[in-house]
């Protein structure tokens, strides 16, 4: 079994939020964790079948496993709430950069990010990865109170 790549699974999911795609861990969570249809979830949020399966397989091979990717879905979206896109989709259909007012093609928005907005991507990355080692913390008390309670 591969190892997480953790890093690079928060650097992906930042990205994608921040480009416009932050549907991206509720339809993850409905078409892996729940076990929804690809054609239900995909039409819910606008998107093909072989995106929302591409996205799920990116999760799934920085996961290691389809398994670990089940179980990290949830933690990815806990810890990125309140992250907010900087592309975001206009009334016409158009993608704007909102922090440089700029037209951007939906499939060159992460691209954008990642030349012009390096410093807010790697913020948000800070900030999940902060809340993750959190997460782990407190799971990592719990399992102790739980071994020290059965003693």
């Amino acid at each position: 079994m591969k190892q997480t790549d953790i890093k690079s699974l928060v650097n992906y999911v930042a990205l994608k939020i921040l480009g416009g795609s932050d549907y991206l861990l509720e339809a993850l969570e409905e078409y892996l964790v729940k076990g929804e249809g690809p054609a239900t979830v995909a039409y819910k949020y606008n998107i093909s079948k072989h995106q929302l399966r591409g996205y799920a397989q990116r999760i799934i091979e920085k996961s290691g496993s389809e398994g670990k990717a089940k179980k990290l879905v949830p933690i990815l979206k806990a810890i990125s709430e309140g992250i907010t896109p900087i592309v975001k989709k206009e009334n016409d259909g158009s993608y704007e950069c909102s922090l440089c007012n700029i037209i951007v093609a939906k499939e060159d928005s992460e691209e954008h990010i990642r030349k012009y907005h390096k410093e807010i991507l790697n913020e948000n990355i800070n900030i999940m990865m902060q809340r993750l080692e959190k997460i782990k913390k407190d799971i990592q008390q719990n399992k102790a109170v739980i071994f020290t309670s059965a003693s």
